[in-house]
């Protein structure tokens, strides 16, 4: 029947051909004009141009059409055209205005703002914005409120996400709608290079199902970018600790609307920075600098593919090809010893294909993702030194500085999500999703006796499926509303790692979410948003991972009930100054919470139930669009509501440990244009970070900051300064920056100490459309 369907969608391809317009706008002196909005007229397809003024629209249907193009400071021009052929190109040239148009409507049209204003609470994050100021992709992110990124150390560890009272595994993060740990399973979101991606959107409760899988309450969506038209961009970040961050990306398109994308990626660091830590030999704590610690990552891919064809809409092929390897300087805490010999080397071989047509005059849209991924995971150690933070050698111990280890973990992963939306009308519509991810282990564990069985060696497989069906339409003209049920599967077919005996657990269950927003005006609207969600346990936290995680196969998944509820608000007190506001609450009860424990034998478990309340609020303030105020804070409240340990009765109503409750951002900049030259930019900024005390451990309702300091995470306050230059002549971006600028004491996961005062420069050159 699935197979009918789709030669049935494909033959509906008649009806539906399209085609592409594109060309370049300019000003009455003839130069290019950028930030431009293009659209079609009573269509939601619209695009804003580049620094070189072009353009480029698809999925035109054949036909009349009324082109509409709108700028700050600029007359409103609408072009009228016909199109018949694949391709149609027009250059426009606007006059200048008097009166500008309201900043709202210009903006309204950008991908990321379309995202903020939908029922679901959304924050979206265009890369092209931040780049400059941006070494990691973990840095935009933990910059947004409700938001809290944290890694066990150094650039290269993995990165511990929170999201309004969700952290760890309860938060998926995905590429394109792909889950991150079936494509990447050992590799971390910081690792991603910034240069092939376009935007990134952080839900901070309901997913749609077209994105989502068994994310409890929040996930992070990475929208790469395939450019059709020629590009070419590298970028080049020196940084202290003997950091190099580099990525150069390719662009080639041809008339006939095929492309091919090149990507070349390389992160190094020393990360050997200074930190306080108790020395063996003095029996006292000093300033020591880490030793054993460099991790580097290099990334290639390339895509091929066309786009604005009679049999598709995007087709495109691409095959990534990563790795890299870090050394081992501490486990989850800092211990009085140091871990001198121990790492991991990773390798990953993804291949992904994507298809996407629409039908009926884009009534129903197809689109199918695959992915299939090989991926090896070495981790070696072995030694007997016992090292001390000053970086020697102070005795003998049994091998092993985490665990004695040397092993090698084989994972391959098949993936896909195919999803058709279908349009009722202008106002309502349907989409159904269907995530399917499938995932075998195996290794060696090479210091195994011969003859001795080797557990390793037995296969480990997941099977996850998860199917939703979704509905969002729009009521009068001010009420949207959205629903969706799920059906999540899954299987886990193994053995136990001390007995060897055969393993097989398999669970279905439903989930449902709900939306609403109303708008009062144009400008303002509430949201809420509903969820009983499901998270099944990785493939890692069921079996470990072959590194520095044993296996838990009796896990239990994780459920949770998630309220979110906000107020937006953007207003134009005048003609120089706008102002955003938005604030939300939101609710988190969590079932069988999975979590990592914090001992040096670490593996994943099931906990009490915990509550979380909370709230957030964003404001920002711009000044004739060159100075803008943007400033956030949350606060919330993480808490034990019932225990499965009688023994534990003492810990209900107390702290959740190892979670910040109070944290906020602060950032003031100002942006000057044609600064010692015509169409250059030049932008200072300065930013703040708070975060309050927290307990990092287990701790009861009497224990405080003042009366048991030593469980507490202090007060951290930093401040960053930098600024960016950009040479429109010479398609060069340059950028300096400084973080830390106080050398406050900062921490990261487990009261792990962070890197004091620290400086990057980034040099980016851009070429478009050559």
């Amino acid at each position: 029947m699935r197979l009918i369907f789709l030669f049935m969608l494909m033959g509906f391809q008649l009806f539906a051909q399209q085609s592409v317009v594109d060309g370049v706008v300019k000003d009455a002196q003839g130069q290019p004009l950028p930030f431009v909005t293009v659209s079609l007229k009573n269509t939601k397809n619209a695009i804003i141009t580049n620094a070189d003024g072009y353009y480029k629209l698809t999925k035109i249907p054949h036909g009349e059409h009324i082109l509409v193009f709108s700028a700050v400071g600029f007359q409103t021009l609408e072009h009228k055209f016909t199109v018949n052929t694949s391709s149609k190109t027009i250059n426009i040239q606007l006059e200048a205005s008097s009166k500008e148009l309201d900043e709202v409507t210009v903006k309204a049209t950008a991908q990321a703002k379309v995202q903020e204003t939908k029922p679901l609470s959304i924050k979206s994050i265009e890369i092209k914005d931040v780049v400059s100021q941006t070494v990691l992709l973990t840095d935009v992110l933990d910059k947004i409120s409700g938001v809290r990124i944290r890694r066990s150390s150094s650039l290269g560890e993995a990165s511990d996400i929170s999201i309004n009272g969700l952290r760890g595994n309860a938060i998926r993060v995905y590429i394109d709608g792909i889950p991150m740990e079936f494509m990447y399973p050992s590799f971390d979101i910081s690792n991603l290079p910034l240069g092939n991606i376009k935007r990134v959107d952080v839900y901070k409760g309901v997913l749609p199902v077209d994105v989502g899988s068994d994310a409890l309450g929040g996930g992070i969506n990475i929208i790469t970018e395939q450019k059709a038209y020629n590009t070419f961009k590298a970028s080049y970040n020196i940084a202290s600790f003997n950091t190099h961050l580099t990525d150069i990306n390719l662009g080639l398109a041809n008339k006939k609307n095929y492309f091919l994308n090149a990507s070349l990626g390389y992160n190094y660091s020393d990360n050997n920075y200074k930190m306080r830590a108790l020395v063996y030999e003095t029996n006292k704590y000093e300033q020591v600098k880490r030793f054993h610690d460099t991790y580097r990552f290099l990334y290639g891919s390339i895509t091929v593919g066309t786009h604005s064809k009679p049999w598709a809409d995007e087709f495109r092929l691409s095959l990534n090809l990563s790795g890299g390897d870090k050394e081992l300087q501490n486990g989850a805490r800092i211990t009085n010893t140091a871990i001198g010999e121990a790492k991991y080397t990773a390798r990953n071989l993804s291949a992904v294909l994507k298809y996407e047509k629409s039908f009926l005059n884009e009534k129903i849209l197809l689109r199918t993702l695959g992915n299939y991924t090989d991926q090896s995971l070495k981790f070696v150690d072995t030694t007997t030194n016992v090292y001390s933070w000053s970086g020697s050698i102070v005795g003998k111990n049994q091998a092993g500085e985490y665990y004695l280890g040397n092993t090698i973990n084989y994972t391959q992963g098949l993936t896909n999500r195919t999803s058709i939306e279908y349009r009722i009308n202008d106002k309502h519509k349907l989409l159904l999703s269907n995530l399917y991810a499938h995932q075998k282990l195996t290794g060696v564990d090479y210091l195994k006796e011969s003859g001795e069985r080797d557990y390793l060696t037995i296969p480990q497989y997941l099977t996850k499926n998860i199917a939703g069906l979704q509905y969002e339409g729009l009521f009068g003209e001010k009420t949207t509303l959205s629903g969706a049920i799920k059906k999540y599967d899954y299987m886990l077919d193994g053995a136990e790692n001390n007995t060897f005996a055969l393993v097989k657990k398999n669970g279905n269950f439903w989930g449902w979410n709900m939306g609403a927003k109303y708008n009062f005006s144009e400008n303002t609207f509430i949201r809420a948003s509903f969820e009983r969600g499901y998270l099944i346990p990785l493939f890692t936290q069921f079996v470990g991972n072959g590194g520095d995680i044993l296996r838990n196969t009796d896990l239990l998944p994780e459920s949770s009930d998630n309220l979110n509820v906000g107020i937006s608000n953007t207003h134009k007190i005048s003609d120089n100054i706008q102002l955003s506001t938005s604030l939300s609450g939101f609710y988190r009860q969590q079932y069988n919470i999975i979590y990592l424990g914090s001992s040096v034998f670490r593996r994943y478990e099931n906990a009490d139930q915990v509550r979380t309340l909370g709230g957030e609020g964003d404001v920002s303030v711009w000044y004739k669009r060159a100075v803008n105020l943007k400033a956030n804070l949350t606060i919330l409240s993480k808490t034990f509501t019932a225990v499965l340990d009688t023994r534990n009765n003492y810990l209900i109503g107390t702290a959740f440990p190892n979670y910040p409750t109070t944290f906020g951002n602060v950032e003031l900049s100002w942006l000057k244009a044609n600064f010692l030259s015509p169409k250059n930019q030049i932008r200072f900024y300065t930013f703040y970070n708070y975060i309050g005390a927290f307990n990092h451990i287990l701790v009861a309702a009497s224990n405080s900051p003042t009366t048991t300091p030593d469980a507490y995470v202090p007060v951290q306050h930093r401040v960053d300064l930098g600024c960016s230059y950009k040479l429109s002549k010479q398609n060069l971006t340059l950028s300096f920056n400084i973080q830390n600028l106080l050398n406050a004491e900062l921490y990261d996961n487990f009261l792990v100490p962070k890197a004091g005062i620290n400086f990057n420069g980034k040099l980016i050159y851009e070429i478009n459309n050559f």
